[in-house]
């Protein structure tokens, strides 16, 4: 049986800075360092590579979780250790760059789906959302957590290209659809520049929004208004799953086969 993800000590397995005497002085969100134990579980029950200790691929799994917990937990950009001191940056599909304080500020859900597409599509709206009610949003959808992994590493330091996925089980509502239980995923890339000490100082990451929101989508909504808007809500999850299907085989749709590259249709 393989052990715990935490040690005695409250510290995590694959996230580092969440105790100790360098933590001393840290302003948590919620007051105390988190618990991964749930989400280490999932990770730990499903993750389709195991990679040796001490590789490549552990080190950047590892800096990413430790990045994650830091954005998600800790108050204040100052208290973190993952990133090089007033150089970080974040760009999620080609888009504007955000500082490390921006990306602070709108946490880190609205930050990889923030665009003009998916509001219209009445998917996820990021100016609607807080940091705080769009973590909530997804941790009801996932109560198991949303585990993430690194499938490869393309490039050592100081430029690191990988792949990754990341997964969890929808287990609860989202934005009024009701849970199916399904497992719902995406796939990604990302190119990850640190400096010497591997801290991040620019992260590009590109992705289809479409494989996870159309997961999120599926199930009927709790309260249908009619008979009208819950056919809207089932054709809207299946273009957004045709859309991910679509991305993942590398065809390029007509514009009529995805709603994201067809924003002036009527959906």
């Amino acid at each position: 049986m393989e052990a715990t993800a935490a040690d005695s000590s409250g510290r995590d397995r694959y996230r580092s800075h969440l105790a100790g005497e360098g933590e001393k002085h840290t302003v948590w969100r919620h007051g105390a360092p988190p618990s991964y134990d749930a989400v280490n579980a999932l990770f730990e029950a499903e993750r389709t590579q195991e990679w040796p200790a001490g590789s490549l691929e552990e080190v950047v799994q590892n800096a990413i979780k430790t990045w994650e917990m830091e954005l998600s937990h800790k108050a204040r950009l100052s208290d973190f250790k993952s990133v090089s001191p007033g150089k970080f940056s974040l760009s999620v599909n080609g888009g504007r760059p955000r500082t490390g304080e921006e990306t602070l500020a709108m946490g880190s859900y609205n930050a990889l789906l923030d665009g003009p597409l998916l509001p219209s599509a009445g998917a996820y709206d990021a100016s609607a959302e807080t940091f705080q009610s769009s973590h909530d949003l997804f941790r009801a959808a996932f109560p198991r957590g949303f585990a993430w992994e690194v499938l490869k590493v393309y490039s050592g330091p100081p430029v690191i290209a990988f792949k990754f996925r990341h997964w969890g089980h929808k287990e609860g509502p989202y934005k009024g659809h009701a849970a199916t239980g399904d497992k719902v995923e995406f796939h990604g890339v990302a190119v990850l520049k640190v400096d010497e000490q591997l801290r991040a100082e620019d992260v590009e990451v590109y992705y289809d929004p479409g494989e996870l929101l159309g997961g999120l989508l599926r199930g009927p909504k709790v309260v249908a208004t009619s008979e009208e808007d819950s056919g809207e809500v089932v054709a809207l999850a299946e273009r957004l799953s045709e859309a991910a299907a679509v991305s993942a085989s590398g065809a390029v749709p007509p514009p009529q086969a995805c709603p994201f590259l067809n924003p002036g249709k009527p959906q």
